[in-house]
């Protein structure tokens, strides 16, 4: 794990408080990344979400499941999207994130 990936895990796991970011009723266990790493996705905590599940179960499984639905909550971001600009639906309501691990309520 490199010092990007060790700290985009930490502030992540800070701003969540280890509860899923996505529904807010189960313990966060996984990293998602909204920007594909394959797609430039960086480690960085606007790029990420505390989610609940596995790749294939509860909230982390959805989304990657259920694409549509993940892109117009913001869960998910284009390759040319910018992370930090680009809202996401989470249990606090929509809110914009950014790279200190910090949030704050956004409108569309």
């Amino acid at each position: 794990m490199n010092t990007n990936e060790r700290k985009a895990r930490q502030l992540v796991r800070e701003r969540s408080g280890g509860i899923c970011e996505v529904c807010g009723l189960r313990r966060a266990t996984n990293f998602q990344h909204r920007k594909n790493r394959s797609q430039g996705g960086r480690w960085t905590a606007s790029n990420g979400l505390d989610v609940c599940g596995t790749g294939t179960t509860e909230c982390h499984g959805d989304i990657h499941s259920n694409p549509t639905k993940a892109y117009e909550a913001g869960w998910s971001v284009k390759s040319w999207d910018d992370e930090t600009t680009a809202p996401v639906r989470t249990w606090r309501g929509l809110v914009l994130l950014d790279d200190e691990g910090g949030w704050k309520a956004a409108t569309r």
